[in-house]
């Protein structure tokens, strides 16, 4: 039994007063500012953290330093196709969402605070729907007594009904006007993400827009000569190459082993090196090493992680080069010393300077017996060295072997026009033959995963789905309880003196009521959804943006399910399992429900918008693990991965941002405040995330804005909700379902919209339109003899003539972020062209020193590639 109906002297706990909210505005508003503040001030401090994609990629607008907040102005105007052309169209489009957001809530805002509430406020003496005062029933006209007995305390056979009637006619004009505005300008930003990601994609020639994956190949097929033979045979196009998935699980095996073997060996150099040290010299940096001493002078340079500079002249380079000749040195009577300069927290900071006295290096030992308890003791740097070249030399003799060939292929044509027919065209007329998809990017590619057989996957896929289902379920019953826990009738059954207290005590029941849930809730939306990106992750996807996508659809499952209509529908019936079998009273229910909470989701969206959204931008996580983290760091790589950028995944971060707009949607008509929160609310988080996807934060999956249909599809839904609980408001007056009738259009005016955008637009969001791509190769020149037309004049790259965009030019000149990060890769198994290069023993900037069996180098290391 599910009860929430309240106190005994009517006091409904789950219903904060309008102080409760001016409180978590409070609340909130610290909170949001302390984290605020401390950004400011860390950033110019941690830049290598908070800035760590400026100081790597050329061209993004220069954040001023020594300021606090002058990173403002420049994030306010950056232009979308600077987020284009720096954070690629993933980062384009999860922006789009907010934009999306904003412009709707602005002109839903504007009409509810300039008509919709004075007219509510007229015939109710509310100003919202659902907004008590302290707990008290206001002073509503007609003996009224505000919004809630007006709608739901006075029940259908209100006696006055007939005074109410133009507010009720109100109520219905809103649906259609709100239903009409927000259907209109998602179809517009549909549009406009369509035509821009179509331009974006038309233009680009890399190896992934060529590619496609092929799956379900016979095995008379399953061979590189016959199989590009077969696919030039149905004129689709030529084949550039074609790369055969194989069952390479002993190279797999190999090379798990080698990585614990390296990883070890590198921990025994560093042992042997000594502890890390910084120090700010300049100078040559000589290396030398024998087989009882290594001898490591280093100094430090502070240039930020970039690309390759094209400026670098060749008197630096042959310095380069220099450095990179490492020498043996036989003498043992040298004064060691080892001054390892690794990436440092804070760009040109000394973190302490190196020991003045030479570190005495001791080889370390290791016991070759059972778990390095038992058995005779050896060099183990030596030993851990042998162990790695006997594996380099198995690995090169196993990339010689011929494995079986999978049914998975991809195979790179020579167009992307071709490629893009061949994907959406149908090969074979068996069933589960030659069926053709677009490839992920080569470095998007999980090859765990490709090497798994169809039997392996099917199982890994089924099964994952069946235990996050189970989790789901099982997620009902605990939050359906959590909101029980908020009635002291219950809490009087547990524990009767705290139910005793909340009764007279007013600011502890409005604790307990208005700021308790919604700070679990907030804890609950926090940790669940980074177990279902986990999950989505074992579920055996071939790339990693179809695990994100997954995600995306995952927790927005279990947000809208659990902690939307399950919390918000607990307690609306004396048996809350009877509310879910007595689908009847469904949108009465519904709309009671959600009058009730109508305080708790505004003081939830400030929480997350005011309090939670700055945190965001402090990057917490990354900041509290580092000195957890830097403990345990002792080799390069160790810092290599502390240094890092964080890896953005929208699969936590996308779901809570639909769900607010859903809630916001949803209350609309009802309440001006939660439509001002909603509003704060994805202004901060447009601006936040826009700064992070352009400076802190690395997003490497490659979907190419396929995530926009899965935000389309949760708007509708919400849509659907917002006109079944208006429905349900509606019929809660005398004669009230005439006018819940009138509104039977809309739920079939949204299914039309819904399969409009899947017949016509879904297309669109996953392929690219061979019209696209014969635009941009004209606009390039490319296609000029081929059309004919001696009066041809080439143009330049084309522009995006959008009212939101105010025709700034959209489409970058230059390479995109994407063919930049896929130049010069293939689609080879990476185990069989992967170096087998030593443990890495220091680092020079973005150089590595690698031990190798015949001396060190250095070796330069691409930052985006590593990550």
């Amino acid at each position: 039994m599910l009860n929430l109906t309240g106190l005994d002297d009517g006091v409904d706990l789950r219903r904060p007063t309008a102080r409760v909210a001016q409180v978590q505005l409070v609340i909130a508003a610290f909170l949001g500012l302390v984290a605020f503040l401390s950004f400011c001030v860390l950033r110019n401090s941690w830049e290598k953290l908070y800035a760590s994609r400026f100081t790597r990629r050329r061209g993004l607008p220069e954040l001023p330093r020594k300021t606090l907040f002058g990173w403002i102005p420049v994030v306010f105007r950056i232009k979308e196709s600077d987020i284009l052309e720096h954070a690629g169209l993933d980062a384009f489009v999860f922006l789009n969402v907010f934009r999306f957001a904003i412009k709707l809530l602005l002109i839903m805002g504007v009409l509810s605070v300039c008509i919709i509430s004075p007219v509510r406020y007229h015939y109710t003496g509310r100003y919202d729907q659902g907004d008590g005062s302290d707990g008290d029933q206001g002073d509503g006209k007609d003996g009224g007594g505000g919004s809630d007995s007006l709608l739901f305390a006075s029940s259908k056979h209100h006696n006055d009904s007939a005074h109410y009637r133009p507010y009720l006619w109100m109520y219905v004009a809103f649906t259609y006007i709100f239903t009409y505005f927000i259907l209109n300008m998602l179809i517009r930003r549909t549009k406009y993400i369509v035509k821009v990601r179509q331009e974006y994609l038309g233009k680009q020639n890399s190896i992934t827009d060529r590619t496609i994956r092929l799956s379900g190949i016979p095995p008379e097929l399953r061979h590189e000569d016959k199989l590009k033979k077969h696919i030039e045979d149905l004129n689709i196009g030529k084949v550039s190459s074609i790369t055969i998935c194989r069952e390479w699980r002993p190279l797999n095996r190999l090379f798990r082993q080698r990585k614990k073997v390296l990883y070890t060996l590198e921990d025994k150099w560093a042992e042997y090196l000594g502890p890390l040290s910084f120090k700010n010299t300049k100078g040559n940096i000589p290396v030398r090493r024998n087989r009882e001493s290594f001898r490591l002078e280093r100094s430090t340079r502070h240039a930020p992680y970039q690309d390759d500079d094209p400026d670098v002249t060749d008197n630096e380079e042959e310095e380069d080069n220099e450095d990179a000749n490492m020498s043996l040195d036989t003498s043992a009577e040298d004064d060691y010393r080892s001054i390892q300069e690794y990436s440092r927290f804070t760009a040109g900071v000394n973190l302490f300077d190196a020991p003045d006295q030479p570190y005495d290096h001791i080889r370390p030992k290791v016991k070759t017996g059972f778990l390095g308890l038992f058995g005779k003791e050896v060099d183990a740097i030596d030993y851990y060295t042998n162990q790695l070249e006997v594996l380099d030399e198995e690995i090169l003799r196993a990339r010689q072997k011929h494995y079986p060939a999978t049914p998975t292929a991809f195979i790179t044509m020579d167009t992307a026009a071709s490629a893009q027919m061949a994907a959406q065209a149908v090969l074979d007329p068996k069933v589960h033959h030659l069926i053709t998809r677009l490839a992920p990017a080569p470095h998007d590619v999980i090859w765990d995963n490709i090497v798994l057989s169809r039997k392996e996957r099917l199982f890994k896929l089924y099964a994952i789905t069946i235990i996050i289902g189970i989790i789901s379920v099982t997620l009902i019953a605990p939050v359906g309880y959590l909101a029980t826990l908020l009635n002291p009738k219950t809490i009087r059954r547990f524990w009767p003196q705290l139910a005793d207290f909340l009764e007279r005590n007013e600011w502890a029941r409005n604790t307990v009521s208005g700021l308790l849930p919604t700070y679990i809730f907030t804890f609950l939306n926090f940790a669940i959804p980074f177990l279902y990106v986990w999950l989505s992750s074992e579920q055996g996807f071939i790339s990693h943006g179809d695990e994100e996508l997954s995600a995306v659809s995952k927790n927005f499952f279990y947000i809208f399910v659990n902690l939307f209509l399950v919390f918000t529908t607990a307690g609306t019936a004396s048996n809350y399992w009877g509310f879910l079998s007595d689908t009847t009273k469904l949108a009465y229910q519904l709309a009671q429900s959600l009058n009730e909470l109508s305080l708790f989701y505004v003081d939830l969206i400030i929480l997350q918008g005011i309090g939670m959204f700055p945190f965001k931008l402090l990057l917490i996580g990354s900041v509290l693990r580092f000195p957890f983290f830097k403990l345990g760091c002792k080799t390069p790589r160790d810092y290599r991965r502390l240094y890092k950028p964080p890896i953005f995944n929208f699969g936590p971060h996308l779901p809570q941002p639909i769900l607010v707009l859903i809630i916001t949607i949803i209350y609309s008509v009802f309440s001006t405040k939660i439509l001002a929160s909603g509003l704060v609310y994805f202004i901060i988080g447009y601006y936040v995330y826009k700064y992070q996807l352009m400076y802190s934060v690395v997003h490497p999956p490659h979907s190419t804005g396929q995530v926009w249909p899965i935000v389309f599809r949760r708007i509708i839904v919400g849509v659907l909700i917002f006109q079944l609980t208006m429905t349900g408001t509606l019929a809660a007056f005398q004669d009230g379902y005439i006018l819940a009738m009138t509104l039977i259009p809309l739920p079939l005016a949204t299914m039309a919209v819904l399969w409009n955008f899947q017949k016509h637009y879904l297309p669109l969001s996953f392929f690219i339109a061979l019209r696209a791509i014969y635009n941009a190769q004209r606009d390039n020149g490319e296609v000029e003899a081929n059309i004919g037309d001696g009066a041809f004049t080439l143009s330049q790259p084309t522009f995006v003539d959008d009212e939101e965009n105010d025709g700034d030019e959209l489409i970058p000149k230059t390479q995109t972020v994407d063919e930049t990060r896929e130049k010069g890769q293939t689609y080879d198994y990476p185990y069989l062209v992967q170096p087998l290069d030593g443990p890495w023993i220091a680092m020079d900037g973005d150089d590595v020193v690698v031990a190798n069996g015949e001396g060190t180098i250095k070796k330069k290391i691409n930052l985006m590639e590593w990550e």
